[in-house]
């Protein structure tokens, strides 16, 4: 992280069996670095009224997956979803490893849902995050971890056209080139047989 003052922006988290919910209250992210591991989550960015450098890090409590963990950014915020381990299901007794206040880091009540009232709901509850629009938190831009969050969706187009190239696609545009040269060839021998045929009929007369 940045040797700059960083100021730390308000962190809302809630859960479920299987996620966390993490939300980064910041108005106006300009350049949102989000650093995800498998135990540790990081965040750097400019943003707010004053666009200052704010930052945070945080060492959590249990294993996540980084791989299928999403992230969905707005003007006013961004929220992760961050999946549980297999080894970390459950409820967690707090988002990080040790005990202790974290002064930027408050409870979300409008997506908390205690254990009990989730297993009297067959463990859904509806969606807490209102059907917002997600992408996999680990694709577009880097190839994991530091990924820029505001060039991701720039980003995504060239290696799309660099997967399409790799994949193959253009290779029948080379085949029909192919087949050209093969039939340009084939007529080439029919022609000369029709020739052919002429001067052997010329020599019999």
């Amino acid at each position: 992280m940045s040797t700059s003052q960083v100021f730390h922006p308000e962190v809302l988290w809630a859960q479920r069996a299987t996620e966390l919910y993490v939300t980064i209250n910041l108005v106006d992210i300009k350049d949102p670095k989000i650093n995800v591991t498998t135990n540790k989550i990081s965040f750097e960015g400019i943003g707010g009224t004053e666009q200052k450098l704010y930052g945070f890090e945080l060492e959590l409590n249990k294993e996540i997956n980084p791989e299928t963990s999403k992230r969905s950014q707005t003007g006013r915020n961004i929220i992760l979803v961050l999946s549980k381990a297999e080894n970390s299901l459950g409820y967690w007794p707090r988002l990080q490893k040790e005990k202790g206040k974290v002064t930027f880091l408050k409870t979300d009540f409008s997506k908390w849902k205690d254990e009990d009232e989730e297993e009297e709901e067959g463990g859904g509850g509806g969606d807490p995050l209102g059907g917002m629009d997600f992408s996999n938190l680990m694709g577009g831009g880097d190839s994991g971890l530091g990924a820029d969050l505001s060039d991701s969706d720039d980003e995504e187009p060239p290696a799309l056209e660099t997967v399409t190239d790799e994949t193959g696609l253009n290779e029948p545009k080379k085949d029909e080139s192919k087949d050209d040269e093969g039939k340009e060839s084939a007529s080439e021998v029919v022609q000369k047989g029709e020739s052919g045929k002429e001067v052997n009929e010329e020599s019999k007369e």
